[in-house]
């Protein structure tokens, strides 16, 4: 059963955002927050209860909120899973017009009263690092965002606002970034994504949104998903290469499957690249990987 339903994509394409209450279930919220307690050691539990002080871990400013080491893969299976979960895949496909996918983001987000990251942001759109082009109003380039909630978000604790498409109907929406005073009725109309534990904001690289700070104590554990067409090499946070020298990332490149693989630009079974070499190369980096795939559509050439 899909928990994105056909309301929720039709919002989407009218408002240009859709909000998918308890969209993991209680189980995989669970398993993902245990997860958390092993990158971030007791902002779980100070989500939970923000009377206590705020743990040590994590607290320098000075960080950047996106660091490598919580970017995918991530040290365990809950979290991977849930970053190539087929609703997020399907939409996003659905919404290119049945496009071929890739995995262009997957980060977590943490931050609480007091963090960097604590700001009452000005509305934009996050094409500016998303493509390194614009971002039309084509199915064939559509890039679809997802804003995972793994703790609850009331009003008071830096909920997402947003505001629908109908009050920003120019074609081009340049500048990508206005002050309130600049336009107010994307202010006036915008709605928080106050929402329970295990919810999913959707939205796209044309939606105008922003960062709410915090009104009261307590901390926010999110997740960055983003999915675009696999064909415009344009397109795109970051280059998963990166990520390619760390333990975790070579255990989750051999134990995946091949479709998982090519969502993060892996090359697929038949493609040129792969020859005697590249299959001799790519075993010996990855010896745990399954490369009969790779070398039976070779063979098949």
């Amino acid at each position: 059963m899909q928990r994105i339903t056909e309301d929720h994509a039709e919002h989407y394409r009218e408002h240009g955002y859709a909000i998918v209450r308890n969209f993991l279930t209680d189980e995989e919220v669970t398993g993902a927050l245990s997860e958390w307690q092993q990158l971030l050691p007791g902002w779980v539990e100070y989500c939970r209860d923000p009377s206590q002080p705020k743990p040590e871990h994590g607290r320098d400013g000075r960080r950047p909120m996106n660091l490598l080491a919580y970017r995918f893969p991530f040290p365990g299976r809950h979290l991977n899973a849930i970053t190539h979960h087929p609703d997020l895949i399907e939409l996003a496909a659905r919404m290119a017009g049945g496009s071929e996918m890739f995995c262009e983001q997957s980060h977590l987000s943490f931050k609480y009263k007091g963090h960097p990251a604590d700001q009452d942001q000005g509305m934009h759109c996050d094409y500016g690092n998303h493509t390194l082009a614009y971002p039309p109003d084509d199915p064939a380039y559509w890039q679809t965002a997802y804003l995972l909630y793994y703790t609850e978000v009331t009003a008071a604790h830096a909920p997402t606002a947003v505001c629908s498409r109908r009050h920003y109907p120019e074609k081009v929406l340049w500048p990508a970034h206005y002050k309130r005073e600049d336009r107010p009725e994307i202010y006036d109309n915008e709605v928080k994504v106050v929402v329970p534990a295990g919810s999913l904001f959707v939205y796209s690289m044309r939606t105008f949104h922003r960062g709410t700070p915090f009104l009261a104590e307590g901390g926010r554990l999110a997740h960055f998903i983003t999915y675009a067409p696999a064909a415009w090499k344009w397109l795109g946070i970051m280059g998963w290469s990166v990520q390619a020298i760390k333990p975790e990332y070579r255990a989750w490149i051999e134990t995946a499957t091949v479709a998982q693989r090519q969502l993060f630009g892996f090359p697929a079974p038949g493609h040129p690249y792969w020859t005697a070499e590249t299959l001799a190369g790519v075993g010996a980096r990855y010896p745990g990987m399954d490369m009969a795939p790779y070398r039976e559509t070779m063979a098949a050439n």
